[in-house]
């Protein structure tokens, strides 16, 4: 017979001995309490294996928004045909790197969003010309191109684009590979004093023609990237260095490999607002480039000359006494420079100067790349 809930609600709780705490409640079997904690087990290594230190161990490169990159990959020319739809006034669009995007989406922003003003598509490798002659119809006030790695992009459109967008500041049509002087050239005669910026790394096709063209049309060029553009040379980079004197600030031609001493001198003597330049693998550079520093050498910030084989430590010494404003000098690969060598040759880096001996080509330095 059960007994009664009343007198199970008044009988009195169990005395307990003092210092003695209630016993533990029993868990049910499955429940979380009732599971052991997991102990890790010892990783086996064979036999004389010594574990390489930690800080040794190299970490594959994590995206900074992985969330960011899961969204380009879903980014299609429907939802982006909407935005041409919907938005008449849109100035501003940033589709980089959405992999799905072709000219169909892109078109139909180019005719619905007529006061575009910045458009970037780098690595939007769908992309034709198609869609530069649709912006040179409908965008007329077009002012920031970003379409590196659109490989699909040649003269042709980069002409198209010309001929509508005569206002182009910032273009960027890096490893645009199919692109050379005769678009670049187009660009220069029809956006001429509005031109600012032009990126053009590895762009092989562009040589002598271009810089030329630049050096006549474009008087407020501040920064011009021809890295990897190996048909330039002395003669054309002398006429930009006079021809933007008084605009150029920062200047990469790394791998051109024409380059030499000449146009490096023309340079630090004549532009006088010019704080970056990258001559990185140029193995015709020598020490001769820095003899006798004058003129805007308090100017300059940024200096890469790695994998300059013929440079010696006496042209090192001539940038710190000509350079007293440096604040990155990259000499890697140098195997006539090293951290030793300068040492026993007595040369002091300024304090604010960060001296980049060792490391990989490949690897980039946020400090040195915002100036390019």
């Amino acid at each position: 017979m059960a007994p009664d809930p009343e007198l199970r609600a008044a009988a009195p709780a169990r005395a307990r001995r003092p210092g003695h705490a209630a016993p533990p409640r029993r868990a049910l079997p499955g429940s979380p309490r009732d599971r052991p904690l997991p102990v890790p087990l010892p990783l086996l290594l064979p036999r004389g294996h010594r574990r390489r230190p930690r800080r040794h161990r190299r970490e594959l490169p994590q995206p900074a928004c992985p969330r960011a990159a899961e969204l380009q990959r879903c980014i299609s020319d429907v939802g982006v045909a909407k935005l041409g739809d919907g938005l008449p006034s849109l100035q501003s669009l940033d589709v980089a790197r959405c992999i799905k995007l072709s000219d169909k989406g892109l078109n139909a922003v180019a005719l619905g969003c007529q006061k575009l003003r910045q458009l970037h598509i780098t690595g939007c490798r769908l992309i034709t010309d198609n869609l530069l002659l649709a912006l040179s119809k409908s965008c007329l006030q077009l002012e920031n191109l970003g379409a590196a790695g659109c490989n699909g992009i040649t003269d042709a459109g980069i002409s198209a684009l010309a001929d509508g967008c005569h206002h182009i500041k910032f273009l960027d049509i890096s490893k645009c590979n199919k692109v050379g002087d005769p678009g670049v050239c187009k660009v220069a005669e029809v956006s001429s004093s509005h031109l600012v910026s032009i990126k053009l790394l590895d762009c092989s096709k562009v040589g002598d023609r271009s810089i030329y063209s630049l050096a006549k049309c474009c008087s407020n060029l501040e920064t011009l990237v021809i890295g990897g553009c190996r048909n330039i040379s002395d003669a054309s980079i002398q006429a930009l260095a006079l021809a933007c004197s008084s605009s150029l600030r920062s200047l990469r031609m790394d791998w051109c490999l024409k380059i030499t001493d000449t146009s490096l001198r023309s340079l630090l003597s004549n532009c006088k607002l010019l704080v970056a330049i990258d001559v990185g693998c140029c193995d015709q550079i020598t020490d001769v480039a820095f003899q006798d520093g004058k003129g805007n050498g308090f100017q300059l910030k940024v200096l890469k000359i790695s994998s300059c084989v013929r440079l010696t430590v006496a042209g090192v010494s001539s940038v710190i006494k000509s350079f007293k404003a440096l604040e990155y000098l990259d000499v890697r690969s140098c195997p006539q420079v090293t951290r030793d060598s300068c040492e026993q040759a007595g040369i002091q880096f300024p304090s604010a100067c960060k001296v980049n001996f060792y490391g990989s080509l490949l690897e980039s330095d946020p400090s040195a790349e915002r100036f390019f």
